[in-house]
């Protein structure tokens, strides 16, 4: 229910869906004559109908937003006209409160990246963070201290008769919008919001290699290591997380007289400070600049092709599929070599590999047949496995160790435990490698 002036409106709204990187929503709106619910609109309103018997009698005021709004309709290139909305005010749900002071740019008519670069010049006026929460999902935490929680990537609907420019675009939003839907999670202090981000922003670097051969190089080249900065830290922050919630967890179940909880006491420190970091990164210019130029870069695709790259984007993707793929899949190979004798950090570059070309796999998995595509994945993910309990075998003792200092001597005990324990289930889950690796090796190339 809104009131503006001496009128009333009742709204429904559905939830936010994802147009690439920009969200959407479809609304129902009628005026009313006062200011309680009139579920009659609902009953004659189609797709709305079974809403009403569902919710009738059931409704309670949950918050109230008291909010100034200032909008300003912006005429901009390629008769794009954009929306600017400036609220100011209050989200109140009982004794809690937030304060609200945003800028919503919507989408009237034409194309996203006019809106995108309009977003990009105002984010350099001004310190503006991005964030895809709506108002009443901040008022129903505030009443409930529920929130959604993080949420997992999508595949990109792309078909065969889409040209690589278009595709590349299509792919790059939905890394994208992963990201920020994670947004809100993770700055509530929820690990797999850290987790979900972390695994979008290497999806979209991911991206960026797949159609290296085929893009700006300098460009593409300079978003790669800004995302790279930018995992590292959600890197830190996701290695703390399965230190203290996974790995000692575990540990202190298998050895409960190790003294393990004084370094479970230490670490959680180290690991609330890392979400710190990550918070402060969120709301900082440089993530939000870094967000808003990749995707109006991206964006761009559909009327300026030449601006990515050569001219090989502007034909289908399907056609530059196994080119890009073997390119990708080259150098994964070249990380396989010498299995037996990899180093802990080679053995990370291996899966650093596989993880990308998973993820380009994924992006492309709606243009090949299933059964193929899903024994390719599932030999890959297999090896993933193994790579991936070494690696926190090696994280574990490495972050175990760090936490003996002169201050706190007294840890080097159970952190040597600790170490062991991990090294030994590191040394376990790799004596499975090969058999992995030859089974995948073992798996036709199904994109040529």
């Amino acid at each position: 229910m809104r009131q503006s002036g001496g009128s009333y409106i009742q709204t429904v709204k559905s939830r936010a869906a994802r147009r690439s990187f920009a969200t959407s929503r479809t609304e129902w709106e009628w005026p009313i004559g006062r200011d309680c619910p009139n579920l009659t609109h609902l009953s004659q309103t189609r797709g709305l109908a079974k809403l009403t018997h569902t919710i009738e009698d059931r409704l309670v005021p949950v918050f109230i937003t008291d909010i100034s709004r200032t909008t300003y309709l912006l005429p901009l290139e390629d008769n794009t006209i954009v929306e600017a909305a400036f609220d100011d005010g209050n989200i109140v749900a009982g004794a809690a409160s937030e304060a609200v002071s945003e800028l919503e740019l919507e989408l009237k008519a034409g194309c996203l990246g006019p809106m995108y670069r309009l977003a990009v010049e105002l984010q350099r006026l001004a310190p503006v963070w991005i964030s895809t929460e709506s108002k009443s999902a901040r008022g129903w935490h505030l009443r409930t201290r529920q929130t959604e929680g993080a949420i997992e990537a999508k595949t990109p609907r792309l078909g065969r008769r889409v040209r690589g420019a278009n595709g590349f675009s299509k792919i790059i939003g939905e890394t994208l919008g992963h990201l920020t839907s994670n947004i809100a999670p993770t700055l509530r202090g929820d690990p797999e919001g850290i987790h979900q981000m972390r695994t979008s922003l290497r999806a979209s670097r991911a991206a960026l290699e797949l159609f290296g051969p085929v893009l700006d190089t300098v460009v593409a080249g300079r978003f790669d290591a800004e995302l790279q900065d930018v995992s590292r830290m959600f890197g830190t922050a996701r290695d703390w997380d399965v230190f203290c919630l996974q790995t000692l967890s575990t540990a202190m179940e298998e050895m409960p007289g190790e003294r393990l909880w004084d370094l479970r006491q230490v670490a959680e420190i180290e690991r609330q400070l890392a979400h710190v970091a990550v918070v402060d990164a969120i709301r900082g210019p440089h993530f939000t600049a870094m967000v808003l130029g990749l995707a109006a870069w991206t964006e761009d695709v559909s009327t300026q092709a030449h601006a990515l790259g050569d001219d090989r984007m502007r034909k289908r993707l399907a056609t530059l599929v196994p080119s890009l793929l073997d390119h990708v899949a080259r150098k994964a190979k070249k990380r396989q070599r010498h299995e037996g004798k990899l180093s802990a950090e080679g053995r990370h570059r291996l899966r650093k590999a596989l993880d990308k070309i998973c993820d380009d796999v994924k992006f492309l998995s709606r243009m090949f047949p299933h059964r193929e595509l899903e024994r390719y994945l599932g030999r890959c993910e297999d090896v993933q496995a193994i790579l991936g309990l070494a690696n926190d075998s090696d994280v574990a003792q490495r972050l175990a160790l760090a936490l003996v200092t002169d201050r706190r001597a007294d840890l080097a005990k159970p952190a040597e435990v600790l170490a062991r324990w991990s090294d030994q289930r590191g040394r376990k889950a790799l004596r499975g490698l090969k058999a992995a690796l030859d089974d995948f090796r073992a798996v036709p190339v199904f994109w040529r």
